[in-house]
């Protein structure tokens, strides 16, 4: 699925854009929280999301944040909670649909440098990588890479979780977020 396809699903319905989409990136999890309405009008537009944000995923487990289709650029961050969201969405999916053949489709990985300590994000060139896995691995991964405990027991903010407002809370590695906890379980 594009993003010119998505901008138009989602202009038609009257749903805003954030501004890097504005020129064409799509976000990780953004996209993938507008598809839990969007099963009620096209189940097929849901499962096409899933697959398209598992290609979006590094075999590390975490997410390009966003990413444009046609350049392969795309941000690699240590946002805690983007890749939850495919975790989430495929339970929707097949609670929804009772279709658990979607966990068996095969899909790739984008491949990457991982960040170095000093970085909470880079904006790069990501291509596909050789390896293929099921949607349930691609969600193993990301639930394996949600785990990273700080001192409390709670899982790390890292650079922001979906309160975008806490974008700088974690990038010390030391933050936790309570809200991430929840949604981890």
């Amino acid at each position: 699925m594009d993003g010119v396809y998505i901008k138009q699903l989602l202009q038609d319905y009257g749903l805003e854009l954030g501004y890097y989409q504005s020129g064409g990136a799509i976000g990780f999890r953004d996209q993938l929280q507008d598809c839990i309405g969007l099963k009620y009008m096209d189940i097929r537009f849901m499962k096409n999301q899933i697959i398209t944000a598992c290609r979006h995923q590094f075999i590390e487990g975490d997410v390009e944040h966003w990413w444009h289709e046609d350049t392969n650029r795309g941000i690699r961050t240590r946002f805690s909670d983007d890749l939850l969201w495919l975790c989430y969405l495929v339970s929707e999916y097949i609670n929804y649909t009772g279709d658990y053949t979607i966990l068996n489709e095969e899909v790739p990985y984008v491949a990457g440098e991982t960040l170095p300590k000093e970085l909470d994000e880079r904006y790069d060139v990501y291509l596909e990588s050789q390896v293929k896995e099921s949607v349930y691995l691609h969600c193993i991964r990301a639930i394996d890479r949600s785990i990273n405990l700080g001192k409390n027991g709670i899982p790390k903010i890292g650079s922001g979780d979906w309160n975008d407002g806490f974008n700088t809370v974690g990038n010390k590695q030391k933050g936790e977020s309570i809200w991430l906890r929840i949604f981890l379980i």
